[in-house]
């Protein structure tokens, strides 16, 4: 009889610890999925848009061929450019370079500082989802197409 009060008992402590860790899990995960949306406005340029359709960005040519992040105000936040080797180079709106990203010998595109250190790499999975990842082989977020066929980058897992 004894044992079954100290099996109920036990029982009780791990349900109660396994629903508070089921609570922390299911919100910890819901605070932390920032979702960008990345889709094509009616001229043809990429627009970037948060989890509530606010437009944060978007991408557009300049007169030479080369990529221009705007914010939405028209404020230029970033100039993407090819260099000599076909890596493309990302400078700020003064100029200086930024980063640059290249392909490696995985077929992975890998993001280095202006200094060579990697920030992160993209590579495929197995179901055609591209996974960004840091330096060490973190999972940093994943880019995944929605049912409109827009990337939906997101942060976390």
């Amino acid at each position: 009889m004894m044992f079954f009060c100290i099996l109920k008992q036990n029982l009780k402590i791990i349900m109660k610890k396994f629903i508070l860790s089921l609570f922390i899990l299911v919100s910890l995960n819901s605070y932390s999925q920032d979702k960008i949306t990345y889709s094509k406005d009616y001229m043809g340029n990429t627009v970037a848009k948060d989890q509530y359709g606010n437009v944060i960005a978007k991408r557009s040519k300049d007169y030479l061929g080369n990529f221009v992040w705007k914010d939405q105000y028209g404020n230029i936040i970033q100039k993407e450019s090819k260099d000599y080797m076909g890596n493309t180079v990302k400078k700020d709106q003064y100029g200086n370079v930024q980063s640059k990203q290249s392909t490696n010998y995985m077929g992975e595109r890998v993001e280095k500082d202006q200094y060579g250190n990697i920030i992160y790499t993209i590579s495929k999975d197995y179901s055609g989802n591209y996974v960004k990842k840091d330096q060490y082989g973190n999972v940093i977020g994943r880019y995944k197409k929605d049912y409109l066929g827009n990337w939906v980058y997101t942060e976390g897992y």
